[in-house]
């Protein structure tokens, strides 16, 4: 028996590493679904929903120039 503790040392140790490899594959963020046609439709009859800010530095320039 004690000539095979090592061999069972192995096969945990492979079946460990091999447990962590598996949870992590399937722990991983899944691929976001594509969009539909409702949801373009959607963003094309409101443009402001995903558009991104504007900077505007109109009034900050002023401020400067008043300085």
């Amino acid at each position: 028996m004690y000539e095979l503790l090592p061999y069972i040392w192995i096969l945990f140790m492979v079946g460990l590493v091999a447990a962590v490899i598996t949870v992590s594959v399937m722990e991983r963020p899944k691929k976001a679904p594509k969009k539909t046609a409702v949801q373009d439709a959607e963003s094309a009859s409101d443009p402001l929903a995903e558009s991104e800010p504007v900077l505007d530095f109109g009034d900050e320039m002023a401020q400067l120039e008043k300085k």
